[in-house]
């Protein structure tokens, strides 16, 4: 009895937590070649509840702009972070109710798994000096297992927050240094 109430909280929650993948960047591993991913979860995208980095134009009868938070907009800040959320991120869009459209910015920002691929090319090809087929052999071994690490829960995206601590364990270094300038 205790199990198949276990399953069925199981099978509730996999339904509703519905895993979103942005289709737009393919990423692969050749090491991880399986076929027996569902067509459907593949071809899921992140369009309808999120921003893109890039977008702009109306929503609605406002534009769009994204604003990078507060704590992350001047020049003393976080550069890391700021490069994370205005190139990389997704924001979050407002859902729909029945008394809002919905579909505003939230600010809060979320990595998709090829939004992390993508910024993974460009740190490990900056800072580690990993470049062509070095970079692309380094990602198809780690990528995907660093990537498993961080997105337990399989919904397809991490906190934009965790990249810090994503890069360090993809670079298997615990010291990992994100240049930043000095404090005044």
């Amino acid at each position: 009895m205790k199990y198949s109430v276990l399953a069925l909280f199981l099978g509730v929650a996999s339904a509703y937590y519905r895993p979103a993948y942005d289709a737009n960047v393919a990423v692969s591993s050749s090491s991880s070649s399986s076929s027996s991913s569902s067509d459907d979860e593949s071809n899921v995208q992140l369009a309808g509840d999120f921003f893109v980095p890039g977008d702009s134009g109306m929503i609605g009868a406002k534009a769009y702009e994204r604003v990078i938070p507060a704590r992350f907009a001047g020049d003393d800040d976080d550069i890391f972070m700021r490069s994370m959320i205005k190139s990389y991120a997704v924001e979050e869009k407002t859902p729909k109710t029945a008394t809002d459209p919905g579909g505003a910015p939230t600010g809060k920002f979320w990595m998709t798994k090829s939004g992390a691929y993508a910024a993974a090319q460009e740190v490990l090809a900056t800072h580690k000096g990993l470049k062509g087929n070095k970079l692309q052999k380094y990602l198809d071994t780690y990528f995907n297992k660093a990537w498993g690490h961080f997105d337990v829960n399989q919904v397809g995206r991490i906190e934009v927050i965790k990249m810090p601590m994503f890069i360090r364990f993809l670079a298997s270094d615990q010291y990992f240094q994100f240049i930043q300038p000095p404090k005044k």
